[in-house]
């Protein structure tokens, strides 16, 4: 599969890691100034950054900053084992999220918070008139999903979810160019919001498992 700019941009910081530029221990830059040095969104280096401390190479501080760990394992590329998956099929990333993110979705209807909600539905809604524009949402999409996984509180598949995330967003990318994707997603983007804003975990359950499904029969035929 063809890199994304997400990917790039992973495998772009691990460099720094790597080589030193960034060397353990130390406080990383600004989300702004890593955008305008790689130029590349916001959005796309905090997701990036995220992925790295799901990989236990850097501790993102809330009211501190981000930081390398120092950790000598960090000598080491962390990538290694992803791009050990480089030829894997969309089918099978597909699968993958059938079997993780409808739980998640219906943990994050019982145990996001108030904020959180209010958060996914600005996503979705933001989605839709991105859609409308014909404009690239797929920073938002990733952000939608990722805020789902965060919001249901359950670390280990949170973690189970972020060790394949760089292919999940090349994944992503892929599944919105199928014929009427686009617009299905961000249709089921706020149906999922409702039903979490609701707090229906079964139905948002349903959604989530629709949606990933809408998208693998639709690469199966």
């Amino acid at each position: 599969m063809k890199k994304t700019a997400f990917l790039t941009t992973v495998e772009q910081l691990n460099k720094k890691i790597i080589d030193g530029e960034w060397p353990p221990g130390s406080r990383i830059p600004t989300l702004q100034q890593i955008s305008k040095e790689m130029e590349v969104s916001v959005t796309t280096i905090r997701e990036a950054l995220r992925t790295l401390e799901s990989q236990g190479n850097v501790s993102i501080e809330h009211g501190r900053g981000m930081y390398v760990r120092n950790d000598p394992l960090l000598l080491e590329d962390p990538t290694a084992n992803l791009k050990e998956l480089g030829d894997i099929s969309l089918v099978k990333l597909l699968e993958a999220r059938l079997l993780i993110e409808p739980v998640l979705a219906g943990l994050s209807a019982e145990r996001a918070t108030l904020t959180q909600v209010k958060q996914l539905r600005e996503l979705a809604d933001a989605m839709v008139h991105q859609m409308e524009e014909g404009g690239p949402f797929l920073d938002t999409d990733l952000s939608f999903h990722r805020l789902i996984a965060e919001s249901a509180q359950h670390p280990v598949l949170l973690r189970m979810l972020e060790s394949i995330y760089p292919l999940l967003a090349e994944g992503r990318k892929q599944t919105n160019t199928l014929p009427h994707m686009r617009t299905k997603a961000s249709n089921f983007h706020i149906l999922i919001a409702i039903a979490i804003e609701e707090r229906h975990s079964e139905q948002a359950k349903q959604l989530m498992h629709f949606h990933i499904n809408d998208m693998l029969e639709a690469l199966k035929k």
